[in-house]
């Protein structure tokens, strides 16, 4: 077996081939499931609109970034990141256009490494959990 067959997605994190990378989801988000989707044990995503769900993934005074799970991809449940300007502490005040989950963990692992090497080990657990998986194929069925 080589390496390169037993390099996973997530394994290529802060390196362009990761970012088209997406967390597709095999459960979708709802209010009766949604504590199985916590960060740190009791963040847990929020509604957005009708459909889609909000989670703080990374914030800091200057840079903030959102996981936001809605089915965005051929109608697949996936989590992408999104950009956020918070002001007096909790009020989001703008979110960036989505961008895929690789790009969000790239330009988080830009600002801190450690943050984003966490957010790696929340989605394998959610992965080993069975509610999703890291995908860096599925771009290839949309062109």
């Amino acid at each position: 077996m080589r390496l390169q067959d037993i390099i996973t997605p997530e394994m290529k994190m802060g390196r362009p081939d990761f970012e088209n990378t997406v967390f597709l989801l095999k459960t979708q988000p709802t209010a009766l499931n949604i504590k199985q989707f916590a960060l740190q044990g009791n963040l847990y995503p929020e509604p957005i609109d009708d459909v889609a769900w909000a989670l703080p993934a990374y914030l800091s005074d200057d840079y903030n970034v959102f996981f936001v799970f809605a089915p965005n991809i051929l109608g697949h449940w996936s989590i992408f990141c999104s950009q956020v300007e918070i002001e007096n502490g909790n009020d989001i005040t703008a979110m960036s256009e989505l961008v895929p989950i690789g790009t969000g963990l790239n330009a988080i692992n830009a600002v801190s490494p450690s943050a984003a090497i966490e957010l790696i080990a929340y989605l394998k657990t959610w992965e080993s959990n069975k509610l999703g998986y890291f995908d860096e194929n599925i771009w290839k069925k949309m062109v």
